[in-house]
């Protein structure tokens, strides 16, 4: 049973700050360097204080960015900036936002969800539920983030999770309350409106919290997050708070749910040779060759809507390549212990028959890699000037770059239920959750 439950929320008090748009955040992981500036240059109330707090060469163990971000949140709160809720509620949250020239809008609910293992196993009789993974993680960010829980005992980031609920009963408690004018309506400079409505109704959060126990939610984005709520909790088996965290639930039947891909750019491997890896990559994988992105990202698109596995490649020689996996059978030899649905994976495929197999990008190498530089391995995500940006910095630096097409929905739902995880950053749902509208503090 998965039980999630309405909290008494700490949000931006506004006789105190008159504009929110200067307040609340991306989150935590794809803000850095100057973007974390420009979000403090804002306003000295900027969520970023706290979620990106910044080292300093004097600190210590007692003194340092974790323990500053502690201090910013009580002294928040003391000056009345940040201020609770006076009943428990549920927070419907809304994004209009434009993939394609295509106008599309998401919408889900913040609550509390009582924390439990990844679920391992199918129960023996009845529905299934439980908290399910997706993808693989990297540990570094899990270290992060222990250490800003540690010290605030609250929650600032949401974790995004989808669920399955094709009769819509909790879509339309959530549709009633977006009639009324949202308590949050703040549009980001790329464009993206995130409005915020609060339902306090106890029959109406009572109703949420029993429709929500037979379902399974599926973490979309955030998996670092979750697991470092469950280590605090078992770090801190006294705080009955702890046991709770913070999640944005979404209806995988939601028309504006928006997977785009992450592509991969290689880098600082020391025999990389372009021959050797089109070589390489012919023993599987048929290759056509393009003089433009353009006309290669139409093949993929051509070929992903066809139901064939592809992928992009720039190596700076003046070509762009599509790799198409001439048969599945290859991945059913490479990989006999995953499931069919995992085996046809295309972030499967380029992990194991080109970047493990060809390129020598081990499991161990792949976790070196992170969304800001580093290791073997980049990951960017397919949105703005992604492509511009992974391509200039093969012209530059890097050695290759892999474009992908998204994972589809129906897989990262069939890969969940098989109990099995993608590849670090398979998926990129889109928009982001951002930070700052709810914060959920556990004492």
């Amino acid at each position: 049973m998965v039980r999630v439950i309405p909290f008494k929320a700490y949000r931006y008090n506004k006789d105190k700050i008159s504009d929110m748009s200067k307040v609340v955040s991306p989150p935590y992981d794809i803000i850095k360097g100057k973007k974390v500036d420009k979000l403090q240059s804002l306003s000295q109330y900027n969520i970023s204080w706290i979620i990106k707090n910044k080292p300093q060469d004097d600190d210590t163990d007692v003194s340092n960015q974790y323990t500053r971000a502690r201090d910013l949140l009580h002294q928040w709160i003391e000056e009345g900036v940040l201020k609770q809720e006076n009943s428990e509620s549920f927070y419907v949250y809304g994004w209009n936002f434009t993939v394609d020239g295509e106008e599309l809008f998401r919408f889900g609910f913040i609550g509390l969800i009582e924390l439990e293992e990844f679920a391992t196993e199918a129960p023996e009789s009845g529905s299934f539920a439980g908290v399910l993974q997706h993808e693989e993680t990297l540990p570094k960010d899990i270290i992060d983030r222990l250490s800003l829980l540690r010290e605030t005992k609250a929650n600032f980031g949401q974790i995004f999770v989808i669920y399955p609920d094709h009769e819509g009963e909790v879509d339309k408690i959530l549709e009633k309350a977006m009639k009324e004018k949202a308590i949050i309506d703040v549009t980001e400079e790329e464009g993206v409106r995130h409005r915020i409505w609060r339902i306090s109704n106890p029959e109406d959060t009572g109703r949420i919290t029993q429709y929500m126990k037979d379902k399974y939610v599926i973490i979309a984005d955030g998996h670092h997050r979750y697991k470092t709520a469950l280590a605090f909790s078992k770090e801190e088996p006294g705080l009955e708070s702890a046991k709770y965290r913070m999640l944005t639930f979404v209806n995988t039947a939601n028309p504006g749910l928006v997977i785009l891909p992450t592509h991969r750019i290689v880098q600082n491997l020391e025999d990389f040779d372009k021959i050797k890896l089109l070589d390489g990559v012919k023993k599987e994988f048929d290759i056509q060759e393009f003089s433009n992105k353009d006309e290669m990202f139409s093949r993929m698109d051509k070929e992903f809507n066809e139901g064939k596995h592809s992928l992009g490649l720039f190596m700076d020689d003046g070509k762009f390549y599509v790799l198409t996996l001439r048969d599945t059978s290859a991945m059913d030899k490479a990989m006999p212990e995953k499931s069919e649905e995992y085996r046809k994976l295309d972030v499967a495929m380029l992990h194991k028959l080109v970047l493990d197999k060809v390129l020598g990008i081990d499991k161990e190498k792949l976790s070196q890699g992170t969304m800001t530089g580093g290791g073997y391995v980049v990951y960017i995500k397919g949105i703005g000037d992604a492509v511009e940006q992974s391509i200039n910095s093969v012209k530059e630096e890097a050695q290759a770059v892999f474009f992908m097409n998204p994972t589809r929905l129906s897989e990262v739902e069939a890969v969940s239920r098989n109990f099995e995880c993608m590849p670090q950053k398979s998926t990129f749902f889109f928009p982001k959750v951002w930070t700052g509208f709810t914060i959920n503090k556990l004492d």
